[in-house]
């Protein structure tokens, strides 16, 4: 009775995170129906695509999530297991011995593959790998790189909850971010991709040295759009086989293809001066906290037994039923596996279980920006992230430190009244203001080149990793929109160049302290 009691209030917790309305309808049969208020509970793709789409608008609510559609269970295929043999730990990649603990790594996100993102050339990169601070000197900044990207330059999305217009990527489309990432192109003096870094890295070391580090790069794994049948065929013992994504074997054996040709091509490079240190899942939004992994059939449900539910609209996570499996190869291959979810209600040490390596927590607390998109966005706090530091510490997770996409949009901006750490001044982006420059001086408001709300929030965040000790005791990943620390790293104003080098000096010295 008590176990019972308490998974109720489990799923009555869940519902008030996700604002999940549960009921019975006429079957005595549960129904679901997600209303996501508020982008504080999207995950950061979710956000970049909202703000893309509604730029100046106030609207309330976000359509979020592809439609429902019917279970077809296609059941375990009969061809046999895959054995593309195992990659060469002793080979070319891993022969450096790094003395960086892992527990306590700083890794950059890249989002770099369609048209619409930075090229991340030499001279893009150089502001990530070396940071110059305010008295002049130099060093080393981000020990590890993760790149990711979520479409292809047609809008083809690399799993069911991604952002993409055109539907699920087949295995053309998958080939192509392999492409992305091992592309060898040379414009106007700046390779790409993989290439750009290791160059990036090798020009550097002629100023500053041989780091004392290995630089360690992450690729995102797309995620097998499930009921696709369109994806494509795999060679398997002398034999083609077209894959169809309503059978999960045929889903993980897509993702080994993807896997295997990561390892060789990234081999095949022979790059100086980084190693893959692992393959990160891109999915973010699986509510895993209400799975598990049934002994005796291997299945993952839930506790009531169902195989499926709705998370914004979209149908289940299934890849939750292959992670597993992936997670295993991919330590067969002698790799890691990394995750970054978005939501709290993975804070709970259940991401062990499905076999990830590093799972780095998304804080939420700079997501939404309430003086610009929507005054009604639920607003965190600095005890907010406090506690989803705490209970990440606590269950050993890494954290991620973000930044907002909105950080560098024109505001006028003048201190409240009444002292709030949260939100300091009244704010109106520029482009929205009907009043001139002289106008709003003599109403007292200052002309700035960002949104002083949004960068006291940085601030406040940086203040929250240094209290609860985030900086000496956990792994963090850096989200930062797509080119908000060149813009960061890149500006002459004195409060930023301040925060930059602050952040700055916690990296160099995590990696100068091992």
């Amino acid at each position: 009775m008590k176990n019972s009691l308490l998974f109720l209030l489990m799923l009555v917790c869940i519902s008030c995170k996700t604002h999940t309305v549960v009921s019975q309808n006429g079957n005595n049969s549960t129904v679901v129906d997600d209303d996501i208020y508020g982008i504080s509970e999207m995950s950061y793709t979710q956000y970049a695509e909202y703000v893309e789409n509604t730029k100046g608008s106030n609207s309330d609510k976000s359509n979020i999530g592809a439609s429902h559609s019917d279970n077809y269970n296609m059941g375990a295929s009969n061809y046999e297991n895959s054995n593309v043999g195992a990659y060469n730990t002793d080979g070319y990649n891993t022969y450096y011995s790094s003395s960086y603990d892992s527990k306590t790594d700083d890794m950059i996100l890249i989002y770099y593959g369609n048209k619409k993102r930075l090229k991340w050339g030499k001279s893009e990169l150089e502001k990530v790998v070396t940071h110059t601070f305010q008295d002049g000197h130099k060093d080393w900044f981000f020990p590890s790189y993760l790149y990711l990207e979520f479409k292809n330059d047609e809008g083809y999305r690399f799993g069911d909850n991604q952002p993409g217009e055109k539907g699920a990527a087949n295995k053309a489309h998958w080939e192509w971010l392999l492409n992305r990432y091992f592309s060898t192109a040379y414009n106007g003096g700046n390779y790409e991709g993989l290439k750009a870094l290791d160059e990036c890295i090798e020009e550097c070391k002629k100023t500053l040295g041989k780091p004392a580090f290995r630089h360690k790069v992450y690729l995102s794994v797309p995620s097998p759009c499930t009921d696709f049948t369109e994806w494509g065929s795999i060679k398997k013992n002398g034999r083609t086989i077209k894959l169809d994504f309503r059978n999960k074997e045929h889903r993980l054996e897509a993702v080994k293809w993807f896997i295997d040709e990561a390892i060789r091509r990234f081999e095949a490079q022979h790059y100086k001066n980084i190693t893959l240190e692992g393959l990160y899942w891109t999915e973010e939004t699986a509510l895993m906290i209400r799975w598990h992994k049934d002994n005796k059939t291997g299945e993952w449900t839930n506790k009531t037994g169902e195989k499926y539910d709705y998370i914004n609209g979209a149908k289940i996570r299934e890849d939750n039923i292959i992670i597993n499996d992936i997670s295993n190869y991919i330590h067969s291959k002698g790799f890691k596996f990394y995750w970054i979810p978005y939501s709290k209600t993975y804070a709970d040490g259940k991401w062990k279980t499905f076999g990830f390596d590093r799972c780095d927590m998304q804080t939420g607390y700079l997501w939404g920006t309430p003086d610009i998109i929507r005054q009604s966005n639920p607003l965190k706090t600095m005890a907010d992230a406090r506690k989803i530091c705490d209970t990440a510490l606590k269950n050993g997770q890494g954290l991620e430190f973000e930044v907002s996409v909105d950080l560098f949009v024109p505001c006028y901006g003048k201190l409240k009244k009444k002292q709030d750490i949260e939100r300091p001044y009244d704010v109106i982006r520029v482009k929205d203001c009907n009043k001139t420059p002289n106008e709003m001086k003599a109403l007292g408001y200052t002309k700035y080149n960002y949104n002083p709300c949004i960068l006291q929030r940085l601030k406040n965040l940086m203040t929250v990793f240094e209290e609860q000790g985030v900086f000496e005791r956990s792994n963090i990943s850096y989200y930062f929109s797509n080119s908000e620390i060149l813009k960061l790293c890149n500006s002459n104003d004195r409060e930023i160049v301040q925060i930059v080098d602050r952040l700055a000096r916690h990296i160099t010295r995590r990696y100068r302290n091992k």
